[in-house]
């Protein structure tokens, strides 16, 4: 699909847009070459469309020179560490039709016990349902093996490999996080200029090291849920789970299985007994993983947003899926640990106080931990981190308008598109950057810390991480942000101004309060444009 249109800074600009889905072709775009910086002076349709198109040309760049993450080898297991014993062939079966007998899954913890006794081969799980296979060879079964989608192939366990509980008196914990949470698996997809900045991720990796190096804990297990690497550099395999070694910031790096939802579930479901279960995620795929996969004496699932089955916010619009996420997350072995007062009271009036909830801020596991934080020592900046639509990008374009002879500076994150990127090059006034790691050399060139956030912070990590440097913070004062900024006089309210991130709409007039009590919990998630212009459009918002 072309479109071609003309503009006072060019002659007719042709932009040739991709199919839905496609990653952008390097060889797509034809005719005369866009301008390098947007023009301020363009505005409406032209201007939508010219954004488009120069985001489109930067995703064509950022993917001709990405570079692919290496994936180190797996550290040797100990003798005495846990592992799954079951493989799981995924989206594969074995003599469909001739069932044995048939359980539901969530009696699929009897019916391995069941094959492991009587000497059966395997089963195969399909539609919530556990398939008994007659034959008694592993062999045979994995050699019958051929594709079926959705369709999970379990295959019994050599009977020597079975390993009796060991006896501990530390309290033992399993952790169930997602391929969001550590740079290895983290996915880069169009749009993208970068995968730092996920506080939940800094956040998992923390608690991991608390636990980890903790004398009372051990942790057991970790289980990688990847419901999104199906192709790329580091593609889910078909036999899983897979053991992998992944990097904890500030510690030492951990042994985890990766797997699919239904691989996992294949592998652990009893065979993976602790006396406590995290789920890094409260989503319902998460809780009705960990329920189901992990024997435990007490389940946390840790609150770090407000994507959840009650209140306004949640992604989630089904009744039924709604429904069966209350039950998982209102169970009575479950707590939620929510990381701000806010996130408490919001549980807890949303769920009419059927949800077990616990206060527990990122420094009760050490995210802040520090021997020696650098001051600030070139302030020269009002900085932005993470601009995108959510965290007050329009607020920050605004500002550059008004105050030309201030430096703004902003820090490109997972949460910042190659289309926030175009709009923000177009101010001389603001510098644009990376994000890494290395924040303190972004501090120590900030004078104030902007957190514009026009949509629900659970807490906002990157307000502590400026004041323990002394940096000032002016915030939006809503939600888990009022407790991150400490000096109540630098945050900024009433904002009339809400980022609707289910609708991708931003609400004007109302504050995050009003919106919570006026917005539809039942609206519709906003669906995908038709066309290849509008899908280019939908990936960079």
């Amino acid at each position: 699909m072309c479109c071609a249109f003309t503009c006072d800074v060019g002659p007719v600009l042709r932009i040739r847009w991709g199919t839905r889905g496609q990653r952008p072709n390097a060889g797509a775009a034809r005719g005369p070459v866009l301008p390098a910086v947007l023009p301020l002076h363009v505005d409406g349709e032209l201007r939508a469309r010219l954004c488009v198109a120069m985001a489109t040309r930067e995703d064509q760049r950022i993917f001709a020179e990405q570079k692919v993450p290496k994936i180190q080898e797996p550290q040797p297991l100990r003798e005495d560490e846990w592992r799954p014993r079951w493989h799981v062939l995924r989206d594969h079966d074995a003599f469909p039709g001739e069932d044995l007998g048939k359980v539901p899954v969530s009696q699929l913890a009897q019916a391995k016990a069941f094959c492991e006794k009587k000497g059966l081969a395997g089963l195969v799980l399909f539609g919530g349902v556990a398939y008994l296979r007659a034959q008694q060879s592993v062999e045979v079964l994995c050699n019958a093996a051929s594709p079926q989608k959705g369709a999970e192939l379990l295959l019994r366990p050599d009977p020597l490999l079975h390993r009796p509980e060991k006896a501990t008196a530390r309290l033992r914990v399993a952790v169930l996080a997602t391929q969001d949470e550590f740079d290895e698996t983290s996915l880069f997809d169009v749009g993208m200029v970068s995968s730092t900045g996920n506080g939940r991720r800094y956040a998992a990796q923390a608690l991991l090291r608390s636990i980890a190096q903790s004398e009372d804990f051990e942790l057991t297990a970790v289980l990688v849920y990847d419901w999104k690497n199906e192709t790329g550099h580091w593609a889910l395999p078909s036999e899983g789970p897979q053991h992998v070694t992944l990097n904890i910031r500030g510690g030492q790096p951990v042994s985890a299985w990766r797997g699919s939802m239904g691989q996992l579930l294949g592998a652990c479901a009893g065979d993976l007994a602790v006396d406590v279960a995290v789920s890094i995620q409260s989503r319902r795929t998460c809780l009705e993983l960990m329920l189901r996969s992990i024997r435990a004496k007490k389940y946390v699932a840790m609150g770090h947003d407000y994507n959840l089955p009650f209140g306004p916010w949640g992604m989630e619009v089904e009744p039924e899926m709604l429904a069966l996420h209350r039950v998982l997350i209102q169970d009575s072995r479950m707590t939620m640990f929510c990381t701000s007062q806010h996130l408490v009271d919001f549980v807890h009036r949303f769920s009419q106080g059927r949800v077990k909830t616990r206060l527990c801020y990122c420094a009760d596991y050490g995210y802040f931990d520090s021997e020696d934080l650098p001051l600030a020592n070139e302030p020269r900046y009002v900085t932005l981190i993470s601009p995108s639509p959510a965290k007050g990008l329009a607020i920050l374009l605004r500002l550059a308008l008004m105050l030309p002879d201030v430096e703004f500076l902003c820090v490109s994150t997972g949460w910042t598109k190659t289309l926030h990127e175009v709009q923000l090059r177009a101010h001389p006034n603001v510098k644009v950057v990376p994000g890494s790691d290395d924040l303190d050399t972004v501090y120590q060139q900030t004078a104030v810390l902007l957190m514009p956030s026009l949509w629900q912070e659970s807490f906002g990590l990157v307000a502590v991480e400026a004041q323990l440097r002394g940096l000032c913070v002016v915030s939006t004062g809503s939600y888990g942000l009022k407790e991150a900024n400490f000096l109540e006089e630098l945050q900024v309210t009433p904002v009339t101004l809400v980022h609707d991130s289910r609708t991708r709409e931003m609400l004007r007039g109302l504050t995050l309060a009003e919106a919570e009590e006026r917005l539809d919990p039942g609206r519709p998630r906003k669906e995908g444009r038709h066309g290849a212009e509008g899908v280019t459009a939908d990936r960079h918002s």
